[in-house]
């Protein structure tokens, strides 16, 4: 067989190969679909932080609260107990912070005026009786949210850096 014979034999087995249905390939065996799943929406609130808590303070002071013991001296210390209940967030557009705390404070730090530091006096003719002072309640509340200029508008423009 010549040269010439043989280069149009191969051309021709060639374009055999490479028509439909001749030989089996890996294009003949089925071909799955592997389902792709969607990107999850990013929730409303990333994250949420609340807590409810109680502490005791032992020997809390206050400017002008105090008391005189029996033996003259002076007791300036006031237990108080702390209730609080705080809140964080991180959403879309920024923070938000919440906090709430009631000092409920001892005796020591009355919550009105309160008679002679244990002693309340009756009407004549009957004796001295131990004074039950209620202590005085506190609130205090705290409120912090913040906004990203980038998140608001969709826009990079307010980032520092190389971020741009």
């Amino acid at each position: 067989m010549s040269y010439r014979n043989k280069v149009i034999a191969a051309a021709l087995l060639s374009f055999a190969a490479l028509a439909p249905g001749s030989f089996a390939s890996a294009a003949d065996l089925p071909y799955k679909v592997k389902a792709v799943k969607p990107v999850p929406d990013i929730p409303f609130f990333l994250v949420i932080d609340d807590r409810v808590t109680y502490s005791y303070i032992f020997k809390g002071t206050d400017p002008g609260a105090f008391s005189v013991n029996p033996n003259g001296t002076i007791n300036g210390k006031t237990a108080k107990s702390v209730y609080s209940f705080t809140h964080f967030d991180v959403w879309g557009y920024g923070t938000n912070f919440y906090s709430v705390s009631m000092f409920k404070s001892d005796h020591n730090d009355p919550a009105s005026p309160c008679t002679n530091a244990g002693v309340i006096t009756n009407p004549v003719g009957f004796a001295n009786t131990p004074a039950n002072c209620a202590g005085a309640t506190e609130f205090f509340g705290l409120v912090r949210s913040t906004f990203g200029w980038n998140e608001l508008f969709n826009t990079k423009a307010f980032s520092m850096g190389g971020a741009a």
